[in-house]
């Protein structure tokens, strides 16, 4: 998919229309630019950095960024948009299982999109949330955004044009992971589900799929432009959609707090620096 894309690699990671791209992608960061105050001193972890598209955002506002994926592919197209991008103050790497390379308390920041629900073993998740707590500081955030089932876990063997196996869980079991880990839920909120954006989507479609004249597309960008700034109104109403079980949005965002003192265990030792 990376390779196919090249020069739209948001097409490799997040949706066949760009112009979907461009508001989900807007929407996403609103989200973890609301929950935490991003300062210039930070470190910031994106695990399951895929093309970059968050550590590059990152790096042009925090002092270090370190991306890190388990795809060779998806890490060299990292690394190539950040040389294009002339951006210096951010690294990715290859991984491989756990622990991650990284001492007790690395990051200011630790953020996971879309990566969770791609461990479909729960040994191996429990493992995953409880490092990505681990390197998180006392006092830092860990944000992700995830998809998620409206009653038990549902797997699935493919998503679209995604090869791979997914589990798609229930908020409660990423909240109870983390809430393990001695972490502190401060945010819980729907993502990307304007109620602007979606059904002018539906209706471009619904134009194209009968072959009727399009005046949708030439609109598409105003559209982008007026959802992501009704963000803020528009957010709060979904959500008190969802919480009342009137209308069902899978995409979550939540923002998790390392207490400063952390009820988290004490590991046997810390791991080396990366």
């Amino acid at each position: 998919m990376t390779a196919r894309y090249l020069h739209r690699p948001l097409r490799a990671v997040v949706d066949r229309d760009d112009q979907n791209n461009a508001y989900i992608d807007g929407s996403q960061k609103r989200l973890v630019s609301r929950a935490v105050r991003l300062e210039p001193h930070f470190s910031v972890l994106d695990y399951g950095c895929g093309v970059g598209r968050w550590t590059l955002w990152f790096a042009r506002q925090v002092q270090h960024v370190v991306g890190v994926d388990t795809s060779p592919g998806m890490v060299e197209a990292a690394r190539r948009a950040a040389a294009e991008a002339g951006i210096q103050n951010v690294e990715h790497a290859l991984i491989e299982g756990m622990p991650l390379p990284f001492e007790d308390g690395r990051f200011d920041l630790v953020n996971a999109v879309w990566v969770l629900r791609y461990i479909t073993d729960e040994d191996e998740l429990a493992r995953t949330v409880s490092e990505l707590c681990r390197v998180t500081r006392p006092g830092g955030h860990l944000t992700f955004i995830e998809m998620l089932s409206r009653g038990e876990p549902e797997f699935t063997e493919h998503e679209g044009e995604f090869s791979g196996a997914a589990v798609y869980r229930r908020g409660g079991d990423y909240r109870s992971l983390l809430e393990g880990c001695g972490m502190v839920l401060r945010e819980s909120a729907v993502s990307s589900a304007s109620p602007l954006y979606w059904p002018f989507v539906a209706a471009r479609d619904a134009a194209r799929g009968r072959n009727l004249p399009d005046p949708f597309s030439r609109l598409a960008p105003s559209a982008v432009s007026v959802s992501l700034a009704a963000e803020g109104l528009t957010t709060g109403l979904m959500q008190v959609l969802v919480d009342r079980d009137i209308v069902w949005c899978k995409h979550r965002f939540f923002c998790f707090e390392k207490p400063e003192r952390s009820r988290a265990a004490p590991h046997e030792h810390a791991i080396a620096s990366y």
